[in-house]
């Protein structure tokens, strides 16, 4: 027994009466629309980036280059691409985190994003996930393919590597879990965290077909990031799963299904079926897990 200390119930979790004032402080801190404010700041970002890529004098290629039936010319018109799109999320990035840095500095937040890893653990963990997120992909090919989808403005070759490798990980790691999914499990708990984030991330990616399956991998990504609070773990996951489909990309399978690479038969057939049951079970238990967590002190960081 400790004397000199009055304890009450915080979530369940007995705890000194301080903390469960700062506790209270703390979840008035973050408010509904500090969410919307975090996603202009986002897209405002991304659309000055453009604007100061170009003002640099970084070209994206022309009609002359995009219409040619030369195979040298297509391949350097989609470098052209991509240098554009990882210039401009680069710049974006750091207009963003500036922006970012000073509300955080308006509404008072203090601390630093949780980087830690889990442990020993943490290698089995991103296997795991990352054979999940590729699970989750195949079960919902189907429904993707009815849908309008076209990559192409991401251009492709080593530039590629390093907007969808180095930079989307990180910029669209802190953004939509390490500030949206951890604003809204303090505002609205762990669950409703996990299916706000995970749509919201899927909804920027804008392409109909592109925007479903990032919805379904943001909730592997959200589970990671509320389960074990590490958004390094997030970011490698993400970089893990976007560097298989620049891998893709590279050998031309980019925009080939698994059904059409298996050839559409029992074999395809069999794998789809064991990536929708392997879906489904993880997706409920992830959710049963998340429900357990609720609002509570959780740390916004940055």
């Amino acid at each position: 027994m400790t004397e000199g200390v009055n304890k009450e119930q915080v979530n369940g979790v007995e705890a000194p009466i301080e903390n469960m004032v700062e506790t209270k402080c703390a979840t008035k801190s973050v408010a509904w629309y500090d969410i919307v404010v975090i996603l202009l700041f986002f897209m405002l970002s991304q659309a000055l980036g453009g604007f100061v890529t170009a003002f640099l004098g970084v070209r994206l290629p022309g009609e002359a280059y995009t219409t040619s039936f030369d195979a040298d010319v297509l391949e350097e018109a989609a470098s052209m691409q991509a240098r554009f799109v990882a210039i401009t999320y680069a710049i974006s990035m750091v207009i963003c985190f500036a922006l970012l840095w000073i509300y955080r500095l308006l509404r008072g937040w203090k601390g630093v994003l949780s980087l830690r890893t889990t442990g020993w653990l943490a290698s089995f963990r991103l296997l795991c996930g990352y054979l999940l997120m590729w699970c989750v992909s195949i079960a919902v090919e189907p429904l993707a393919e009815l849908l309008p989808g076209d990559q192409s403005s991401l251009g492709g070759g080593g530039w590629l590597l390093v907007s969808a490798v180095m930079l989307a990980p990180v910029f669209e790691e802190v953004i939509f879990r390490g500030y949206t999914a951890g604003i809204l499990r303090r505002l609205y708990g762990g669950l409703a965290a996990w299916f706000a984030s995970s749509l919201i991330f899927g909804l920027v990616h804008l392409i109909p077909s592109v925007a479903l399956s990032a919805t379904f991998s943001g909730l592997v990504l959200g589970y990671f990031y509320l389960r074990y609070r590490s958004l390094m773990m997030v970011i490698i996951l993400h970089a893990m799963n976007n560097i298989t489909a620049c891998f893709l990309r590279s050998i031309d399978l980019g925009e080939t299904t698994i059904r059409e690479l298996l050839g559409g038969g029992a074999l395809y057939w069999s794998v789809f079926a064991f990536c929708v049951v392997v879906a489904v079970v993880s997706l409920i238990r992830m959710g049963k897990a998340i429900n357990g967590i609720k609002s509570d002190n959780y740390q916004l960081k940055m």
